[in-house]
């Protein structure tokens, strides 16, 4: 056996069992935004949305996912919105929300959801939905309610005049149109800690790197080192 396979199967054995020590929690994040439309389509699409997403620019420059959009005949109009957007790396509660917005005198929502990057099949739950209107909890989901329409991420809905399951027109919900902020808060959960290490190789774990036990790793090499040491008397 060449030496360099040996040394190659060590470094890879070693780097098997350091990688053991990392959290599976999502790497860079995922993110949430709220999403609304109010009566008279003064809205915030999906950051994903082709034509007013969180990537795409007017060709005067206006960044559509970064203010409220409301409309005077073909005319877009800036209709303010402060976004409060959050970054998911783990379990834990989270809210989202938007102030110094103006829904002129719309009296309710077309919509009102989350939009997130987490994908559909990433093992991630979303519950305990509140939709918080200038600081009072209007209506708890005790589990997202998720569109249908999209396929690949996870949106929580809570207002959708156009789904039968959230009531339509009628809502599942009262409320008057918040004046000040709007937020909705839910809880993430499905994010796995990584495994403790064994109780007899605690104590040989690197308190300032958080790296594999010590013991270990020298065990992987010494059976690497043996095995070199007998290939090379049998040549």
């Amino acid at each position: 056996m060449k030496l360099t396979k040996i040394f190659g199967a060590i470094a890879a054995a070693a780097l098997a069992i350091t990688s053991l020590a990392i959290p599976t929690s999502a790497e860079g994040g995922y993110h949430a935004y709220i999403g609304v439309q109010s009566a008279s389509y003064t809205f915030r699409n999906a950051w994903n949305d082709g034509t007013y997403g969180k990537d795409i620019v007017a060709d005067d420059g206006t960044v559509w996912f970064d203010q409220l959009t409301g409309w005077d005949g073909p005319t877009a109009l800036n209709k303010g919105g402060d976004f409060t957007d959050v970054e998911i790396t783990d379990n834990g509660t989270y809210k989202v929300g938007v102030t110094n917005f103006d829904f002129g005198s719309d009296e309710t929502f077309n919509l009102l959801f989350v939009s997130t990057d987490i994908p559909l099949d990433a093992g991630i739950t979303i519950s305990d939905v509140k939709v918080i209107m200038d600081g009072n909890t209007i209506y708890t989901f005790d589990e997202a309610f998720l569109s249908p329409d999209e396929k690949t991420y996870m949106q929580p809905m809570m207002i959708n005049i156009w789904n039968e399951d959230l009531g339509k027109a009628d809502g599942l919900f009262g409320y008057m149109m918040p004046s000040s902020s709007l937020e909705v808060e839910f809880t993430v959960s499905g994010f796995t800690a990584p495994e403790a290490p064994a109780a007899d190789t605690a104590e040989t774990e690197s308190a300032t790197t958080g790296n594999a036990p010590v013991a270990a790793t020298v065990a992987v090499l010494a059976v690497a080192g043996t095995a070199a040491i007998a290939s090379r008397k049998r040549k």
